[in-house]
């Protein structure tokens, strides 16, 4: 599995669909999670990310529930994702985590700061 491949798989292991920011079908529904991926390689340095969490409700209580599921999955060190040319390194990024007006009050929006680096050789 290639590194864009690991980073998805791990983006969508948390019992909502995942998808790239720029490829999201025209009938999704929420609850989703959307992401950006800047990718690098050994010696690039950490590399600015991000996640967004899309829920239709009213309550700020499910989002907020996903945005501390991803929180307590990074831990204070990160997580390691293996892959083909080496590992991912997913980091907590500064904010971790802040809503963002969706421009629908029935649309709640998590927007997740990561920084990712690549241990690997491509």
């Amino acid at each position: 599995m290639n590194k864009e491949a690991a980073f998805q798989a791990w983006a969508g292991s948390f019992g909502i669909p995942a998808y790239a920011a720029t490829a999201v079908p025209d009938d999704a529904t929420e609850p989703y999670l959307t992401y950006t991926l800047a990718t690098g390689m050994w010696g690039d340095g950490e590399q600015a990310c991000d996640l967004s969490i899309w829920y239709r409700t009213t309550s700020e209580a499910k989002p907020n529930a996903k945005a501390r599921e991803i929180g307590e999955a990074l831990g204070i060190g990160g997580t390691c994702l293996p892959c083909d040319e080496g590992l991912v390194w997913v980091k907590r990024g500064q904010p971790f985590s802040q809503p963002v007006d969706s421009g629908d009050n029935a649309v709640k929006r998590r927007y997740i700061n990561l920084s990712v680096e690549f241990l690997t050789t491509y």
